[in-house]
């Protein structure tokens, strides 16, 4: 049996001051470990689903500029919020 090698994935991340900054960090970039983990063959460990959802345009225009000052997409910027609010409602309930 061979193995097969694959070559390391090298991110671009923060220097972090702190365990907890980094924490922070990896948790506000989820998305980030899920595109890595489907990008590099491990399919399906992050389950994902499409939906529509309606949101007024004035919403949809402040996450572009938000997400433009992050330096990532507005749609990112969304899940990543919805992702947030849902985990701090989680605590809460």
């Amino acid at each position: 049996m061979t193995s097969r090698k694959r070559k390391p994935v090298v991110l671009d991340t923060p220097q972090f001051r702190s365990e907890a900054e980094e924490a922070e960090w990896w948790d506000r970039h989820q998305e980030l470990i899920a595109d890595l983990l489907l990008k590099h063959g491990r399919r399906g460990a992050v389950p994902t689903r499409n939906v529509s959802v309606r949101l007024p345009v004035t919403d949809i225009e402040r996450a572009r500029r938000l997400a433009e000052k992050r330096g990532v997409g507005y749609q990112t910027l969304i899940k990543t919020l919805l992702h947030e609010a849902l985990r701090k409602e989680s605590k809460i309930a």
